[in-house]
């Protein structure tokens, strides 16, 4: 269970809890400051739980358009990569011919030697995502995406998550 639909549950409990609570001590004629008080507890609560719902259905909003994305990066490189093969050899096939394009992005990716896993969680890490949202973005544990994180910055050369974005940035600018 993640944190979020944890302390979902748990607002729901106190609001439930203190809703209760509120209605014994109504019935008993308890004094309206200790009724306020306990009913904006129970306010408190609900609306904690109400922003909580709202962002859990904003990030798997989020996630689902990040896996879309990436399926249609994967097409477009296939598509990219079969039109290269059917087409005639062309001279120039560096990275700096092709500046400002995603195949130029996937060319610089293939002289690091990064897998096809390796590729997409750059792409995701250039994105701005933790390793969280990256693990589940491609359904794989967040050890696992640390771990492709380590071996990209290696093969790169690059020391943390910051240089690789601002590495592309200044790439990309040139």
């Amino acid at each position: 269970m993640s944190i979020d639909r944890l302390l979902m549950v748990i607002f729901l409990l106190i609001a439930g809890a203190n809703v209760s609570d509120v209605i014994a001590d109504y019935q008993m004629h308890v004094g309206t400051w200790h009724l306020v008080v306990e009913g904006t507890t129970v306010v408190i609560s609900i609306l904690a739980f109400l922003v909580l719902w709202r962002r859990i259905i904003e990030r798997r909003r989020e996630l689902k358009s990040l896996q879309e994305s990436i399926t249609r990066l994967q097409s477009k490189a296939a598509s990219v990569a079969a039109d290269k093969t059917s087409e005639t050899p062309v001279k120039t096939t560096s990275a700096t011919s092709m500046k400002g394009s995603y195949p130029a992005v996937q060319n610089w990716f293939k002289e690091w030697k990064l897998s096809p896993s390796e590729q997409q969680v750059a792409v995701l890490l250039i994105k701005g995502l933790s390793f969280n949202e990256i693990a589940s973005v491609r359904n794989t544990k967040e050890k696992t995406v640390r771990q492709q994180a380590s071996s990209i910055y290696a093969k790169s050369g690059l020391s943390g998550r910051n240089n690789l974005s601002a590495w592309l940035i200044d790439a990309l600018l040139e």
